[in-house]
């Protein structure tokens, strides 16, 4: 059996909903680096940022090996955001698209292009939060638990304190459900049993770099290999359908790395005339 392009999309989709996930709240944390770095990035009017995501998955002897890149621009005050994305399929090909959203009254229009046209819709905040760093950022640092500090490392030219920590299965499942991979599941499979589907989940690790002479975090990163193989085998079961795979699909790789950058100094932008005319 060799992957079909409707397994590889709800496999992707489920990843991109969960590593993106930017909406959410946790309990209170320790005072120290992790706290400054929290009320940093929650005063930030801009920034930049990039996410590298690794994913590497068998199904019944054949493999998937995926990497999706992302490079993202933020601005509060006003609203707007821009997202470039390419995700690297292997012997499935490659995607792009380019997303730009910005208030528009007391709404949020969206403008993507999948790489052969545009199309516009309005949206509401929880929808254009999953492409939002500093939000991103901020529910990691906020979800985090026990954090420690492990050392320190170079991170894009300067000195970061380097902290591992977990996101524990309660807040966990607070997160995902906040995250957009609820609706996004839902899309892909039909009705669910989200309770069941988010059981059990365990602890996940989490890494976090915090600069050294500005507070700001710079860096986290995510195994969320064992947390994806248990939800993929939930929700692939749920799915159903003509090709039964429950049970048979193993995520022998999940990572997430993203960084950020150029902190209330991001590179201003503007729409393209075509998006706006979608």
């Amino acid at each position: 059996m060799k992957f079909g392009k409707r397994t590889a999309a709800f496999a992707l989709s489920a990843a991109l909903a969960l590593s993106l996930a930017a909406c959410g709240s946790g309990t209170e944390k320790s005072t120290g680096d992790i706290a400054t770095a929290l009320e940093k990035i929650n005063a930030v009017k801009s920034l930049e940022a990039t996410m590298v995501m690794e994913m590497d998955m068998s199904l019944m002897g054949q493999s998937m090996e995926t990497e999706t890149a992302m490079n993202m621009v933020c601005f509060n005050d006003p609203m707007k955001l821009k997202a470039d994305m390419t995700m690297d399929m292997g012997e499935l090909g490659s995607f792009t698209m380019n997303m730009y959203a910005a208030m528009d009254g007391d709404n949020y229009t969206v403008y993507m292009n999948d790489g052969s046209a545009w199309s516009s819709e309005t949206v509401d905040m929880s929808y254009l939060q999953q492409y939002d760093a500093q939000e991103s950022m901020n529910l990691y640092l906020e979800s985090g638990d026990d954090y420690t500090l492990e050392g320190t490392e170079e991170i894009n030219g300067s000195t970061a304190n380097k902290f591992t920590g977990v996101i524990r299965g309660d807040a966990l499942e607070e997160v995902l459900a906040a995250s957009g991979a609820t609706s996004s599941l839902e899309s892909s499979v039909g009705n669910l049993d989200l309770s069941e589907l988010y059981s059990d989940l365990g602890d996940m690790p989490i890494t976090v770099w915090v600069d050294q002479e500005s507070g700001y975090p710079v860096r986290y990163a995510m195994d969320m290999t064992e947390l994806m193989q248990g939800i993929m085998e939930k929700s692939m079961a749920a799915a159903g359908g003509e090709e039964d795979i429950s049970g048979m699909i193993t995520m022998d790789k999940m990572s997430l790395v993203m960084d950020c950058f150029n902190f209330d100094n991001a590179t201003d932008f503007e729409i393209p005339a075509e998006a706006l005319g979608a």
